[in-house]
Parts: structure tokens; sequence; C-alpha cells
């Protein structure tokens, strides 16, 4: 698969995402993030005002000039990764909610999903220890591109390897609900996005691009698990059931 079939998934997780049919599933996943990502970007200010007041006071008279670059640059990055952190956040609790969207998304788009076993207050419990699993893939990576950014001449290419990080890490995020869906492990989604990575890279950048964007970040958990339901059927389908969805959404 292409880059460009993680873009298409990503766009018509949008238009799925703002159906009415589909609204009381995404509503409460769009309420936690705008909690979550509205305090988030707070604390992400309130600490970056303290950095950059710190910052100006100990840069040398004769470095005074860099204050007008280093300052917003610093005000940019904290925002951004601070954003970013705290969208991780909102999905990782608002993840219960999340399997049953992306069920919804299934039976919407392909007329079938996985039958769903008792309350869905039943589901917590797994579903959180599925969201520490993910947390305990992507943690030390995390780590990883955190070192390479201290390393000098590796860290010209900071923001490249920030974003193809984030990008990755939205695409197993969001791809991973239908298939914790249908009980099969973690390491399944891998699988298949290892085998597709330009169509995993395509969805993610998308992904991690509009997380990054102050109000449009508020509505991308419900738009990204959508979109990430509907390339997990393109990457795994044996079909035609990717052109048929095409015309549904």
């Amino acid at each position: 698969m292409s880059f460009q079939t993680g873009v298409q998934a990503f766009v018509d997780g949008s238009r799925l995402a703002r159906r009415s049919d589909l609204m009381a599933y995404t509503l409460i996943p769009a309420l936690i993030s705008l909690v979550i990502i509205s305090a988030g970007t707070w604390i992400a200010f309130e600490q970056i005002e303290s950095w950059g007041s710190a910052l100006s006071e100990r840069l040398p008279s004769w470095l005074g000039f860099l204050e007008v670059v280093l300052v917003p640059l610093l005000y940019l990055i904290g925002v951004v990764l601070g954003i970013w952190l705290f969208g991780l956040l909102a999905v990782v609790i608002s993840s219960p909610f999340l399997g049953i969207l992306s069920s919804a998304v299934e039976r919407k788009v392909y007329g079938r999903a996985p039958e769903e076993t008792g309350a869905w207050w039943a589901s917590i419990g797994p579903t959180l220890m599925r969201e520490l699993r993910k947390l305990g893939y992507h943690l030390p990576r995390l780590l990883l591109v955190f070192v390479l950014t201290l390393i000098p001449l590796v860290n010209v290419a900071a923001p490249f390897i920030w974003l193809l990080f984030g990008a990755w890490t939205m695409a197993v995020q969001f791809c991973d609900f239908p298939v914790e869906n249908r009980q099969q492990p973690f390491k399944d989604t891998l699988l298949v996005l290892q085998q597709n990575r330009a169509a995993a890279l395509g969805f993610g950048l998308c992904t991690a691009l509009v997380l990054a964007i102050p109000l449009l970040n508020f509505v991308l958990i419900p738009v990204a698990v959508s979109g990430g339901t509907l390339l997990w059927h393109d990457l795994t389908q044996t079909d035609n059931t990717t052109a048929d969805r095409r015309l549904k959404t």
C-alpha cells in the first residue's frame, strides 16, 4: 500500500467522524480531548514562560540578540510537544470509548463488526492494560529519539526525526483499535504496519500534524480512530472492501 492510501484513510475518517449517526460515539472522546488538551496547553504555557525567563536571565549580554530567536522557538517546541503528549494522554484515558467507536465505524462502512461481549465498562481494565502495553512500546523509542536530538550534527535533523516518530506512534495508536476489538495481540498491529510502512506514515503524518494545530486537535481523536479503522481494513482486506467503502464514506 502507498503513502496516499494512508492519507486517504485519514481524509475518509474525517468525513465519517462528522456524520450525525456516529455523533453519539464521537462526542465523549472529543470532550475528553478538549478538557485534557486545554489543561495541557495551559500547563505548557506556564512552564515555558518560566523557562523563557530563566533563559533570558542566563544569556550573556553579548548574546542578547539571540533572545528574540530562542525564546519564540522555545515556546513553539514546548507547545507542540506539550499538545502532542497531552493528546496521547487523552487517547489513553478515552480508550474504552474508542474501541466502541471503531466498531461503530466498521458496522457503518462494512456492515459488520466484532460482536460485543458484556457491558462496555467490563472492558475498561483490559483496554487500559492494552494502552500500557502500547506505552511500553512507545517510551523506549521516545527516549532514543530524545537522545538523538542531543547528539551534535545529528540534532540538525531533530525536527524531521520527531515528525517521523510522531507519525509512526499515531499510526500504531489508532490502527490498533479494530485489532483489539478482535482480541488479537498487539504484535499483530505492529506486523501489519511494518509491512506497510508508507501507508502507515501517510496516515500518521496527517494525524500528528493535525494534533499540533490548536482547535483542530480537539476533534482529532474521533477522526483518527475512524481513519485508523479504515486503514487497518485497507491493509488487511482480501476482497474489494477498500473500493466499496470509498463509495459509502
